[in-house]
């Protein structure tokens, strides 16, 4: 008996919420994690994520979902996981598997995670990218479950280089169609019947990009947003409760969806390394949940981005100056 069915005993609710991470040095993680470590990096991250996602949601079933064995997960994330109730599951990375060249490779993980999940007898089910917070309870997410499969509408037009260049890979894949929506890859909730039928989507996809060695740089959202598009009278925008905030100096793009209209799911891949992490070291670490103001302003959700970028400037020059100074007295 596997490991993800030996885990199905100790179910005490119908819901779940995972945070997968898969770890395969031949394999590429995300090419926004800029780390010599990013296993610290994601195990600091899903305890952020899943302890957030607990808070709120006591009544749901919240897991870590990872590849890596039991034992090689490092004393410290499994004891603050633990400690607060998350469940640590282990699952192979066994599905939607491609060669380690693949930009994203192991984005896929996320759909293998969730054809297995639909394999327990969970009623409805969600999974999210790691590098999330979670600030709200996930009862309108549930509701809409009833009627929907929910994934994240990015809002990318044909005047945005990504979409483009996912528009140009599935006209590519598939000459009669175009245009589709494209859908992240950080969230999905549905019941478990919907999630299996999407899931089997998926699963035709990765097998025809398999036979015909179709390569996309666009990962597990070129798949999602394909399968998405094939069965579009079952997808709803999850865009109500999820919101991608870009933090980056150089890329600064946010709504106050934070704090008006109030989003569910923060997901904030600048902050990995950043603000997400100071989260665990001042916060997760010692037993506490921060207020949501702290989580705004340590993520960088409530300062202007000219603020940052000036700040940004200024190390900049003086990082010059130091290699300058070196040089001259060589």
């Amino acid at each position: 008996m596997d490991t993800a069915h030996e885990e199905t005993k100790l179910m005490h609710s119908d819901k779940i919420i995972a945070l997968p991470f898969a770890f395969d040095k031949k394999k590429k993680t995300g090419v926004n994690v800029n780390t010599g470590n990013p296993q610290e990096i994601y195990f600091q991250n899903a305890c952020v994520a899943s302890i957030s996602a607990k808070h709120n949601n006591p009544d749901c079933d919240v897991a870590f979902v990872t590849n890596i064995l039991n034992n090689n997960i490092p004393a410290e994330y499994k004891n603050v996981l633990i400690s607060n109730n998350i469940k640590v599951i282990t699952i192979p990375y066994d599905r939607f598997l491609f060669p380690d060249e693949y930009n994203w490779g192991l984005a896929f993980y996320k759909l293998c995670v969730l054809s297995h999940l639909v394999e327990m007898e969970y009623k409805y089910l969600c999974y999210m990218d790691c590098d999330v917070w979670v600030q709200h309870g996930f009862e309108p997410i549930w509701e809409e479950c009833k009627e929907n499969i929910m994934l994240y509408d990015i809002n990318h037009g044909l005047q945005v280089r990504d979409y483009q260049n996912l528009d140009l890979a599935i006209s590519d894949f598939s000459d009669k169609t175009h245009h589709i929506t494209h859908y992240g890859g950080e969230f999905f909730a549905a019941t478990r019947t919907r999630a299996a039928t999407f899931c089997n989507e998926c699963m035709e996809i990765y097998k025809r990009m398999i036979s015909e060695s179709f390569h996309t740089n666009n990962g597990d959202e070129f798949i999602i947003s394909l399968a998405a598009n094939n069965m579009r009278q079952s997808i709803k925008n999850a865009g109500a409760y999820v919101y991608r905030f870009w933090t980056d100096p150089q890329f600064y793009l946010i709504s106050t969806c934070y704090k008006y209209n109030p989003v569910c799911v923060l997901h904030m891949p600048s902050e990995k390394s950043r603000g997400i992490i100071k989260l665990y070291d001042k916060y997760i670490i010692k037993g506490k949940m921060p207020d949501p103001e702290k989580v705004w302003k340590t993520c960088n959700l409530c300062r202007s981005g000219l603020a940052i970028k000036r700040k940004n400037i200024k190390k900049h020059i003086r990082s010059r100056i130091k290699k300058l100074l070196k040089r001259v007295y060589k």
